[in-house]
């Protein structure tokens, strides 16, 4: 299911009785949605996934697109060849000197830490002319357009929806509603936050000691 900008804005302006939006304009709203699919993706990156080939470039660092947020997985090279995920700690400790190894145009092993999720490593070092599939978190785009659609699971709907009131209470603070403003945030966390708890984690795995995974 997709979630419906129109419908989800609507709700917005609802509940902050200004149907007309004559306090909180349209244009007003989108931003506020951006930033809440912003904040939520950072949260739950596998909110809205991209899946791509990319070139990677001379070396063993490597970053994602500039609409990621966090790195998922590499699925393989543009030749069909499997790319599998090592701890970067027991590659350090097979081979010291594993990055000053002969660039090639394949990878074959990727390394990822979460302190830094759009980056990861590879190995061997590429030269450059390589090209691998990669799954990585976005952030989807919003324009406000009528009838516009985002691709992601209906089950965000409310905690965006939330995160967008709060920003529209935190504005209006003449009116002593910034109490309405972190009463929402506070949902939005919320929601984000049980369903963390009640799925498996997406990001890299990384060894929690030698041999394991």
């Amino acid at each position: 299911m997709t979630v419906s900008v129109g419908d989800l804005l609507d709700s917005v302006s609802t509940t902050l009785l200004d149907q007309a939006r004559r306090t909180w304009e349209l244009p007003e709203l989108v931003l506020y949605l951006r930033e809440a699919l912003t904040a939520t993706a950072n949260v739950k990156p596998d909110m809205y996934t991209r899946q791509e080939f990319m070139t990677p470039v001379v070396g063993i660092s490597q970053v994602i697109p500039e609409d990621g947020v966090a790195l998922l997985d590499i699925i393989q090279n543009e030749s069909g060849q499997v790319v599998t995920q090592v701890d970067a700690g027991l590659l350090d400790e097979a081979n010291r000197f594993w990055p000053a190894a002969t660039r090639e145009t394949e990878v074959e092993h990727f390394a990822a830490d979460p302190r830094d999720p759009r980056r990861f490593n590879v190995t061997p070092p590429n030269d450059g002319n390589g090209s691998i599939q990669i799954l990585y978190g976005a952030v989807p785009d919003v324009t406000g357009s009528s009838g516009e659609t985002l691709p992601i699971a209906a089950s965000y709907l409310a905690p965006l929806t939330f995160y967008v009131l709060g920003k529209c209470y935190a504005k209006n603070s003449k009116k002593q509603d910034l109490g309405k403003a972190t009463s929402y945030m506070n949902q939005w966390g919320s929601l984000i936050g049980l369903k963390t708890k009640a799925q498996v984690a997406v990001a890299p795995k990384v060894a929690v000691s030698e041999g394991e995974t």
